[in-house]
């Protein structure tokens, strides 16, 4: 009779050793993030600078294929962030799921400002960089007219300027995640609203909003986010891809731009203690901004787990906008993963740039009729 030999000692042997395998490479891999090594290069998407002014910049993100699309897109964030947030890693790039989509992409840096920029105000930003930028990327690209995707205080932003300027060449605007409303948000804007903390108070010897602050205001929104990464960061220190799309995203919501002491003072004085946008009473370069003669498409796109920007923050957006072809999309999805990560690359940034190329003209459209 044969008897079967017993394989269980054989395969104990093979998981310890997989196990040893995976511990190494897990010691190796973070002794390497612990000094700093660069699993992921700050923007790896190919780009130059087409345009410039003061500490602004607008980089052109040429798209490798053909393009589908006569209208080019123009992204930017708030001035807190880093606008490397579009193109993290290779394989978690807005930038390049722009170009999957069919349109040529840039950009829009609104700079590090430091004491020479106290004074910048949100006109300069407004009314000087964003017409200037969306300008240059009319002419590096040949069109007539451009996108504009405005991410978290890129959309406010984007919302407080193009109302005042309807002569600007912009087809359409996505505003993603854009706060509206500052009550919704946390314990230390509500200090700001309620007057307990006077905005100018907090200038650093520069004249602006410290980054440092800024950082502060993120942990406290989530104060164990930390934690709960750093587990996440050791079960998966044998992967290196995930190692770098921890590092690069880490590393953008940790490096926080100072904001320029003058834009400060009037974005409390008019979006947090003013409530300007819920009220009409915004005001640009001495002038109201009504947002009811805004008429471009708007795509309003909210997250339905986002506790940065909660969803009531931005929904009263939609009421406000009576003279825009509106339309609101709630994902399921946080704060980050609007813009990267999985989520993004399979639900949320598909659905976006779908809504964008609906409201684009094709490329050669006006030959073909």
């Amino acid at each position: 009779m044969r008897t079967t030999p017993d394989l269980r000692p054989t395969a104990m042997l093979q998981g310890l050793a997989r196990e040893a395998r995976l511990n190494l490479t897990r010691a190796r891999n973070g002794a390497r993030y612990a000094t700093g090594a660069e699993f992921a290069p700050i923007g790896p998407t190919p780009s130059q600078v087409v345009w410039r002014s003061g500490k602004a910049q607008l980089r052109h993100y040429p798209n490798p294929d053909k393009t589908a699309y006569a209208v080019p897109v123009v992204a930017f964030g708030g001035l807190v962030g880093r606008s490397y947030i579009f193109d993290l890693t290779a394989s978690n790039s807005f930038v390049r799921r722009i170009h999957a989509a069919g349109f040529d992409a840039f950009v829009l840096d609104w700079g590090q400002p430091d004491h020479e920029d106290a004074g910048v105000s949100l006109e300069t930003y407004l009314c000087d960089y964003l017409p200037a930028a969306i300008r240059a990327a009319c002419r590096t690209s040949g069109a007539d007219v451009v996108n504009l995707i405005g991410y978290c205080m890129g959309g406010t932003l984007a919302l407080h300027g193009l109302p005042a300027q309807p002569e600007l060449p912009v087809r359409a605007l996505v505003s993603i995640a854009a706060p509206i409303d500052f009550a919704c948000l946390n314990v230390m804007v509500d200090t700001v609203r309620d007057g307990r903390l006077d905005p100018a108070s907090v200038l650093d010897d520069s004249g602006n909003l410290p980054a440092g602050l800024l950082t502060s205001f993120f942990r406290v929104i989530k104060p164990t986010a930390g934690i709960v990464q750093y587990v996440n960061l050791w079960q998966h220190l044998g992967d290196e891809q995930y190692l770098e799309g921890f590092q690069a995203l880490s590393r953008c919501f940790n490096d926080q731009v100072p904001v320029a002491g003058a834009a400060w003072l009037q974005i409390a004085e008019q979006w947090i203690q003013g409530d300007a946008f819920l009220r009409g009473t915004l005001q640009l370069a001495d002038r109201p901004v009504r947002l009811e003669e805004l008429t471009l498409p708007v795509l309003v796109v909210v997250g339905s787990r986002d506790e940065l920007v909660p969803e009531a923050s931005t929904a009263p957006l939609c009421d406000l906008l009576p003279g825009a072809d509106v339309e609101y999309m709630r994902l399921e999805a946080g704060h980050a993963s609007l813009t990267t990560g999985r989520t993004a690359a399979k639900v949320t940034v598909p659905q976006i740039l779908g809504w964008l190329a609906q409201h684009s003209e094709p490329i050669g459209a006006h030959a073909r009729m």
